[in-house]
């Protein structure tokens, strides 16, 4: 399959110009929500109670029900459906496959990090002899266990990055969730870095004007996922 940075950028573009009202007001939307929760729980932690826990517990849980509800509107407009504001609140029923999808994948990186995890801290010792060592050499030594670290973590991530959007799409359970994405993504891990790169890139420039732009960088960055998502979908 064709992978075309250029094509898929321009692709989601397209799709997103005409809702771009829709997807700014979602943006902005969820910004201010942020926003509001974030002051609240600031002064509610300020005294650590079960009330000021259960509003941070709960807050957070919003929140990532509002992120699967924009997936579910990106997807609709992927899929030549109408969007609408109010299916920004039509996923909350997810939350749970979410959360339980989410715990696996966790449970994936720090597997495939472990090795390294125990290299860096093996390296790290208590001895002092080994720590006064570690002042000529320990760049060193802590290198590679940091790239055995990184280097799988970014890797797993790239290849699992899409079970939500199965989660989402109605296909598939939690389990089924995670292997899918592994499957999609086989063989196209350097095209997913290096197009991740590019949005990175292009969100970080739109900081630039006062932050105006990631009004428009970031659902841009969404519909660029979901269209790869689709386009990898249908290829296999």
């Amino acid at each position: 399959m064709e992978f075309s940075k250029k094509e898929i950028i321009t692709s989601a573009w397209n799709i997103l110009k005409p809702n771009l009202g829709l997807m700014v007001l979602v943006i902005v939307f969820i910004f201010s929500l942020n926003l509001i929760l974030g002051i609240v729980q600031d002064r509610l932690l300020q005294d650590v109670t079960l009330q000021s826990i259960l509003f941070t517990v709960a807050a957070y849980l919003f929140q990532m029900g509002l992120n699967l509800g924009m997936l579910r509107i990106c997807l609709n407009l992927i899929y030549n459906k109408d969007g609408d504001f109010s299916q920004l609140f039509g996923s909350f029923h997810l939350l749970i496959p979410y959360l339980l999808a989410s715990l696996i994948t966790l449970s994936i990186l720090l597997l495939v990090a472990a090795p390294g995890i125990i290299l860096l801290l093996s390296s790290i010792s208590s001895d002092l002899d080994m720590l006064q060592a570690a002042e000529t050499w320990g760049g060193v030594s802590t290198t590679i266990p940091v790239l055995i670290i990184i280097i799988p973590l970014v890797y797993i991530s790239l290849r699992l990055q899409f079970y939500d959007y199965f989660l989402v799409d109605g296909e598939s359970n939690i389990v089924e969730a995670v292997k899918k994405s592994m499957a999609i993504t086989k063989g196209y891990v350097m095209e997913l870095f290096l197009l991740g790169a590019v949005m990175s890139i292009i969100v970080l420039v739109s900081i630039i004007p006062l932050g105006a732009g990631l009004f428009i960088s970031i659902p841009l960055a969404t519909m660029v996922n979901t269209y790869v998502y689709q386009k990898l979908k249908r290829a296999n």
